[in-house]
Parts: C-alpha cells; sequence; structure tokens
C-alpha cells in the first residue's frame, strides 16, 4: 500500500506511450506463495495430491472454492484497471502426480456418474482411466471458460491469452491442458507457446 497502486500506475505509464499491459496471473501454484495462505489451504482442504496422497503445493483445480478464487482475482483486475488483457499462466496441472486428492474422487464420481472402487489405481491403469482424464481437462478448461465468458461481459475488448505446453495433444494428459479447444471455442484470443530453451533445434521444434 505504501507503493501505490501499481499496476494502475503501469497501465497509465504504459498507455502514454502506446504499449499495451496483459496482466499476467499464475493459476493453481502456490510456489512461493505466503506460508499463512496455504496453511488456510491445507486446513481447508483444499491443495492437491499425488496418487500416493502425497501433498502438492497447487490449488485443486476440481474444489469449487478455488474456481471461485481463482476466477475472481482475474475479474478484479478487468473491473478494476483498464488492461488490454489478462494473461493464465500455470493454468495447468503440475504434471501426471495431480491431482489424485480425495475430493476429486468425491467429486468425479458425482460429476460422471463413475464408482471407483480402487482410487487411485483405477483412474491411473484401470477401466476409469479416460474418463478420469477427460474429466481432469474439463477441471482446467472450465477456469479458463469462465473467466473468458465473465471478463467478455465486463471489457467486450480484452483480450484473453495462455502461456501453454507445445507438445499438445500430449499435453492433455500430462498436465490436463487441452488449449488447442480452448481456441477452438474462442476462449483465447492467442497463446504464447513456451519456448524458452536455449537449444536451437529444439526451439524450432517447439515453434
Amino acid at each position: 500500500a505504501a507503493a501505490g497502486d501499481q499496476l494502475r500506475e503501469v497501465v497509465a505509464a504504459a498507455h502514454r506511450h502506446g504499449i499495451q499491459v496483459h496482466a499476467w496471473k499464475v493459476n493453481y501454484n502456490l510456489s512461493g506463495a505466503d506460508t499463512a495462505f496455504v496453511g488456510r489451504m491445507r486446513r481447508e482442504i483444499r491443495l492437491q495430491a499425488d496418487p500416493e496422497g502425497h501433498e502438492q503445493p497447487w490449488l485443486c483445480p476440481s474444489h469449487p472454492a478455488n474456481l471461485a478464487l481463482e476466477t475472481e482475482s482475474l475479474l478484479e483486475v478487468v473491473r478494476k484497471y483498464a488492461v488490454d488483457g489478462i494473461h493464465f499462466d500455470y493454468i495447468r496441472y503440475p504434471g501426471v502426480e495431480g491431482c489424485y486428492c480425495q475430493g476429486c474422487r468425491v467429486r468425479f464420481e458425482e460429476q460422471t456418474g463413475h464408482w471407483v472402487r480402487d482410487w487411485p489405481q483405477e483412474v491411473l491403469t484401470g477401466e476409469l482411466v479416460e474418463p478420469f482424464q477427460k474429466w481432469r481437462q474439463d477441471q482446467i478448461t472450465r477456469l479458463v471458460q469462465a473467466v473468458a465468458v465473465q471478463a467478455r461481459q465486463i471489457r467486450p475488448e480484452i483480450q484473453i491469452s495462455a502461456a501453454v505446453f507445445s507438445d499438445w495433444p500430449v499435453s492433455r494428459y500430462t498436465v490436463g491442458q487441452d488449449w488447442v479447444q480452448w481456441v477452438k471455442d474462442g476462449y483465447l484470443d492467442f497463446v504464447c507457446p513456451m519456448d524458452y530453451i536455449p537449444d536451437t533445434g529444439e526451439f524450432m521444434t517447439r515453434v
């Protein structure tokens, strides 16, 4: 507070020089987050878990309160600031290890009608792999959809983008990120494939 409203000042300064400002938001990833906040999320059972039940420092995308938190934090920026765009980052799971918390089990069963006898093995290698993978992808997509629809209702000219893994369609299964579908559905105006790598050949492949 002592330093003033930095985003407002950035937008004003940039716009004076014809520079666009796209507000960057880290989604779900709690690396570097305030320890008190992380502790509260732990107590409220809102963190991710790997298949062995070990806690992951990420918010669980299937938890309704986490969806609301991520959605509202982005929409607040759209309402309060004249940014030209908003940018999703870490709009995914950490990797194949996320998320297999008990909340995911309950919500998967309730939302799909699939009863899981052996959690999480049945959704990892059993008959429910494909339904679970689709449900898992939907948990990430629903945040992109919710923000895209509501942000454009607030400011129709707002641009929406995301940092994405370049290895689609593999990324749908590793991190639940079906960004090609987001583009097809019109949720994103552009994507930023993550291609920052020193190897020229690999860089060209990713691009």
